[in-house]
């Protein structure tokens, strides 16, 4: 084996991280390994008072083969001593400098990086349990997809990244606040953030272990092993795409996946009510909002458009069905969702909600927020939701009123959330959705130039609020349910999957997890049923029973959702 003080310079060769701990322990720091495979892949685990380390070297000795090491004895580096221990092998990322640096993805005067404590809790086992570590890399923005594709292949040295840009998304609030050596930043350059293996380190000092021995940063042992190549694929299945879904936001998913996610919005945004929904398409949209609604915890969701004046109630019966469509599919994700409703609006969007909820549509309550009450943010100016998604909401004309296709003034009737909507849209740690069908709708000022010109009494009723990612569907309803399908799609790819839970535990049971949560024609059928018993109306045929915007649920609408499925 090799040695000496900044090991990453060993060209070609695997370096492993070292944890080197009391026999009685080692099963459940195996575990906590296992738990952590991106921050401690796993190399080689020795026998009892094994010194020499397998097959990753022919002639070693843990004891003296590694530059400078660490002892530690309950949570207190210490002398060095040595006796009853197990040596736990990890794989490290330095393995694979040699690969970024031939793709011209890292420069040559990147000596070593810098390294950060996270919000990020590992996976825990026993004793073991702590905040995870990671690396950081300054990646040109334009590398990132080829970046992820070839480190994906390594897993065993840290893998992919499992963060890219906004660093407060994992807790650092400030990148000057290192460890290890500054990492300086060209004009197009974005963080980037991997497991790293000093985790192993942090677990050993949380434990407080009686004795315990590891390497020091930086001084890793060197095996005989030779670092693999990662090919480069044509398959889009194995070819993955990073996706920046707001400002300095991020995610990982396969070109294979976000194929199959516009293939949805293709049947989202059909128009067989001829509305001219093809002028209000924003490329993209759809595929970040998914991406956006993946990775929230907090989802706030506003819906209401009052245009039967003439009846007691006013909604028409797009919009609080797709609302809780999509609401059942996030909160089988885990994922919180309150429903925004309007003082004429809120009994009977409650009463609904109870009623899905008696027949077992919901399966846990939604909590309807009154929009007057409604609380994006605390009193320090931070966001209470991760997500503000607005559907066939009437938004903010260029004259401060809303209105109706018609240019019917509803503005009576609206409790506005237009500012709130807007302050989201420009807060870095907040993404908004808007999806609409006509351009009258919250979060539609995207496509202002073009409802204008082309949407009847279009220069009046346009919404001039703009979102960060519009979807312009046939009907909104279906955007939610599409969206619904295309967050089953994304957590479906092990790409996505590994990079939301940012590589903790293990891969989850995505099928099993949204069984019965996803759009079927039964169900939505149910829930415009459960609609219209409380008053809902069809907005443009509203003496027609199911039926949606001008669109029979048995005809067009179910033609939709079976084409989606």
């Amino acid at each position: 084996a090799l040695f000496m003080n900044h090991a990453h310079c060993i060209v070609g060769y695997k370096q492993a991280n070292l944890a080197i701990v009391p026999s009685k322990l080692a099963r459940d720091f195996k575990e906590f390994a296992l738990g952590n495979s991106g921050a401690l892949p796993l190399l080689y685990v020795s026998k009892v008072g094994e010194v020499s380390a397998g097959h990753l070297c022919k002639d070693s000795d843990v004891r003296t083969d590694v530059p400078v090491y660490q002892v530690v004895e309950k949570g207190t580096k210490t002398k060095f001593e040595w006796s009853d221990m197990v040596t736990f092998y990890f794989g490290c990322s330095f393995s694979f400098n040699q690969i970024l640096l031939e793709n011209k993805m890292l420069t040559p005067n990147a000596r070593n990086v810098s390294m950060y404590r996270t919000n990020i809790d590992c996976y825990s086992c026993g004793e073991f349990q702590c905040k995870m570590m990671v690396s950081m890399r300054a990646i040109s923005k334009d590398h990132l997809s080829k970046l992820h594709e070839i480190t994906a292949k390594l897993p065993d040295v840290h893998g992919a990244p499992i963060h890219y840009g906004n660093s407060g998304k994992i807790g650092i609030s400030d990148l000057q606040d290192y460890m290890g050596e500054s990492t300086e930043f060209g004009e197009n350059d974005v963080p980037v953030f991997w497991c790293c293996g000093i985790t192993g380190i942090e677990s050993l000092t949380t434990a407080k272990i009686d004795r315990c021995f590891t390497h020091s940063p930086g001084s890793m042992f060197i095996t005989d092993v030779l670092q693999e190549k990662a090919e480069i694929s044509t398959d889009p299945k194995d070819m993955c795409e990073v996706v920046e879904y707001s400002k300095n936001l991020y995610s990982a998913v396969s070109k294979h996946t976000i194929e199959k996610m516009e293939a949805i919005y293709n049947i989202v945004k059909s128009d067989p009510g001829k509305r001219g929904i093809k002028n209000l398409i924003a490329e993209g949209g759809f595929v970040k909002a998914t991406l956006a609604l993946s990775h929230a915890n907090k989802v706030a969701i506003v819906t209401g458009a009052p245009v039967h004046l003439t009846h007691q109630q006013l909604d028409e019966t797009d919009g609080l069905p797709g609302v809780i469509s999509l609401a059942v599919a996030l909160q089988s994700l885990g994922k919180t969702v309150d429903v925004l409703a309007d003082e004429y609006s809120i009994a009977a969007t409650r009463n609904i909600i109870a009623k899905c909820l008696k027949l077992g549509i919901i399966k846990n309550n939604l909590n309807v927020v009154p929009t007057r009450k409604f609380e994006m943010f605390t009193a320090d100016k931070n966001p209470n939701y991760d997500v503000f998604l607005a559907t066939e909401r009437l938004g903010q004309a260029k004259d401060g009123h809303f209105y109706s296709m018609l240019a019917k003034d509803l503005s009576q009737y609206i409790d506005p959330v237009d500012d709130t909507f807007m302050q989201s849209t420009n807060h870095p740690d907040v993404v908004t959705i808007a999806i609409g069908d006509g351009g009258n709708e919250l979060g539609m000022g995207n496509a202002l130039e073009n409802v204008v010109k082309y949407i009847p009494n279009g220069k009046k009723i346009a919404c001039v609020i703009s979102s960060n990612n519009l979807i312009a569907a046939g009907v909104s309803n279906w955007g939610c349910y599409g969206l619904a399908l295309s967050l089953y799609l994304a957590m479906s790819c092990p790409v996505h999957e590994r990079y939301v839970r940012r590589a903790v535990g293990f891969p989850v049971d995505v099928a099993a997890m949204m069984k019965n949560a996803l759009p079927s024609v039964e169900r939505e059928r149910e829930i415009l049923n459960v609609t219209e018993e409380f008053g809902f109306r069809d907005g443009r045929s509203p003496d027609t029973l199911m039926s949606v915007d001008g669109l029979l649920f048995d005809k067009e609408h179910q033609q939709v959702i079976r084409g989606m499925l």
